[in-house]
């Protein structure tokens, strides 16, 4: 195929990692289905285009049969502003970090990164939180084959623990649901580390907590008026 002869290294990079999630597939059938859904020639511009769902589309209408968890980490990897294999953080050692406590999860795809939409994350990260400082204290892979309503349950089963989420993109009626299991979502407008995200929240607990903070953490609030809703973090 002569598209195959012509592109870059990074992106032949990025569909080697791609078959790789497919196995099943092929990297031959893999190339020919993106070309069917993206035209010639394929580009990582392109892959960008492309949703989970549309992915799931091209596999039933080519009678492929691949688990949802397989569409994810193959959007992740084809979506991605960095070629990765999309992989999952270690956990370091555990520390007592004092104080007033909270857990952050990010929806993630690779590493400790907030690149990950709530809907099609390959996992979340939690972190916890004080004004002394952050751990990562757990990964949590999403690996059920369910849809609608029951998917939004269960990836909220696996951060019901969690009083804030730092995500990507998440749907009306996900955060709607969040919301009423006081678990707060933080909207990110790009992909980035997770430490700006931890550094802010633990800049807003070195100081008086503000309102909306101390009720997600159960504490009486120490500062009074309406401005402190208007960090950073919490828009």
């Amino acid at each position: 195929m002569s598209t195959t002869a012509t592109i870059s290294d990074s992106l032949a990079l990025r569909l080697a990692l791609a078959a790789k999630a497919v196995p099943e597939v092929g990297t031959k059938a893999l190339i020919n289905l993106l070309i069917s859904q993206c035209g010639e020639p394929l580009s990582e511009k392109k892959f960008r285009s492309l949703s989970p769902k549309q992915l799931r589309q091209m596999f039933a209408e080519a009678g492929q049969t691949v688990e949802r968890s397989q569409v994810n980490q193959l959007y992740a990897i084809l979506s991605s502003a960095e070629v990765a294999a999309m992989e999952a953080p270690s956990i370091p050692p555990q520390v007592d970090l004092g104080g007033p406590v909270l857990r952050l999860a990010v929806s993630s795809n690779n590493q400790q990164q907030v690149d990950g939409h709530f809907g099609s994350c390959l996992r979340f990260l939690i972190f916890e939180v004080s004004a002394q400082g952050y751990q990562l204290c757990a990964v949590r892979e999403v690996e059920e084959q369910l849809h609608g309503d029951a998917r939004t349950d269960y990836l909220l089963s696996l951060i019901s623990d969690c009083q804030l989420l730092a995500t990507l993109s998440i749907g009306g009626p996900a955060a709607a649901k969040l919301t009423r299991a006081d678990i707060l979502p933080l909207k990110q407008l790009l992909p980035q580390e997770s430490e700006p995200v931890l550094e802010r929240l633990q800049t807003v607990m070195r100081s008086d907590l503000p309102r909306w903070l101390a009720k997600l953490l159960g504490v009486s609030a120490s500062c009074e008026g309406e401005h402190e809703c208007r960090c950073e973090t919490h828009q």
